[in-house]
């Protein structure tokens, strides 16, 4: 943890741990942290340093692919994620994300100060190296731990691989106690392999964070969209640009904006939005229902959607009848969906050919398969998703729509 780290104190006071359960921070915290116990040539984790890949061993993480490695998947997910892009408000992307934009604007001028040894004596491509390795490592082998959220590395643990499907221990962390317990939850013979959950992450996710890809077919893979992304192409439908404006119009516009952010955050309020800020489609193309919802609400009229959230206040209070009074969705709502989707389709690469790889010699063979497989699973999704909104009614989205709210009454 941060807190047991040599320069603990200097975190602190950077607000770099314990930072009011914020993610971001604690990740960061943890990674200052990482980098200067490897630099410090006494540092009590000398010999936890030893079980960890080394740089070389890391490479299949795509923090250290180069731009040529990372074109196949440019505009997936994976590659939005990791540089930052379709930030939400609220929500935290699981590191590693935004990684040149921190290491400009935390890890520089935390280190600048003196605070990771030798950092100053270092190369430019040195530091660099030191941070992405950290960040690697924090990445793959951390663990958040507690309601409080602390971000930590659990020697040993941290060694256990993940299947999806076939984890067989669980984590349990007692604060009471402040004991960290490993508890198996299904007979595992002498010789079997322990095996850990990292969460229900697509291929897309597992390569991202942890520098793996799984060999049998994952049923977490599928498409995502962006609430960021929907949330600004409702307000551009609303409000198209380009068009002539006078002085009334842009007072509309903004007041207009206004409201759109009243909207979102009543959305996020009432748990819509992910925690990642990213809406998921199946293999097979079917959204989350939370997302027709979403946009069902930002494409409400003020009036429509005042009278909606009393409904819900309404809904809330005890011994009130569940919500079930909607009865017809905006058309525009499924076009906004397709709209999105046809776009992202669009700005991906095409699969490789035979041709293509031969022309990609220079990548390792992992990154060319891993980032293929990726590619592939987000095309087919986004175009099943297409069709999947072309297969179903309003009368199928609005129920969509139902769900959600009985789900989270």
């Amino acid at each position: 943890m941060p807190q047991t780290s040599s320069i603990a104190e200097a975190l602190e006071k950077e607000k770099l741990c314990n930072s009011s359960r914020n993610a971001q921070k604690e990740v960061m915290g943890l990674v200052l942290a990482v980098m200067a116990e490897r630099c410090y040539d006494k540092s009590r984790w000398s010999s936890y340093w030893d079980l960890l890949p080394d740089i070389d061993d890391r490479q299949d993480m795509p923090v250290f692919w180069d731009q040529q490695d990372l074109q196949p998947l440019r505009n997936t997910p994976m590659a939005e994620k990791l540089g930052g892009k379709w930030p939400m408000t609220g929500c935290h992307v699981e590191h590693p994300t935004q990684v040149e934009e921190l290491f400009d604007t935390v890890v520089k001028p935390f280190c600048s100060k003196g605070h990771v040894p030798e950092w100053q004596d270092k190369t430019k491509q040195q530091q660099w190296w030191l941070y992405l390795w950290a960040t690697a490592v924090v990445s793959a082998y951390s663990f958040t731990l507690g309601e409080d959220k602390f971000q930590a590395m659990v020697p040993l643990w941290d060694m256990l691989n993940h299947v999806t499907g076939q984890c067989n221990v669980r984590l349990h962390h007692s604060s009471k106690h402040e004991a960290l317990q490993m508890i198996t939850t299904k007979p595992i013979k002498q010789g079997d392999e322990i095996i850990n959950n990292y969460g229900p992450c697509s291929d897309s996710e597992l390569l991202r964070r942890f520098g793996f890809i799984e060999q049998q077919p994952n049923p977490h893979n599928g498409c995502e969209i962006p609430c960021a992304m929907l949330v600004a192409r409702c307000q551009e439908h609303m409000h198209p640009s380009g068009a002539k404006q006078s002085s009334s119009d842009a007072a509309h516009i903004s007041s207009n904006k206004v409201f759109l952010q009243k909207k979102v955050q009543f959305i996020q309020k009432h748990g819509l939005v992910p925690s990642d800020g990213w809406f998921k489609a199946d293999v097979l193309g079917q959204p989350q229902d939370e997302m027709i919802e979403v946009v069902r609400l930002l494409l409400l009229t003020a009036a429509e959607f005042t009278a909606f959230e009393k409904q819900v206040d309404r809904w809330q209070c005890p011994l009130a009848r569940p919500l079930t009074q909607m009865t017809s969705i905006c058309h525009q709502v499924p076009h906004i969906i397709r709209a999105i989707a046809t776009e992202r389709l669009a700005a991906l690469a095409e699969p490789c050919t035979a041709n293509d790889q031969a022309g990609n010699e220079h990548m390792h063979g992992f990154r060319r398969m891993a980032a293929q497989q990726v590619l592939l699973i987000e095309r087919r999704a986004l175009m099943g998703l297409q069709l999947w909104l072309d297969k179903h009614d309003s009368t199928s989205l609005i129920n969509c729509s139902k769900k959600v709210w009985m789900h989270l009454r």
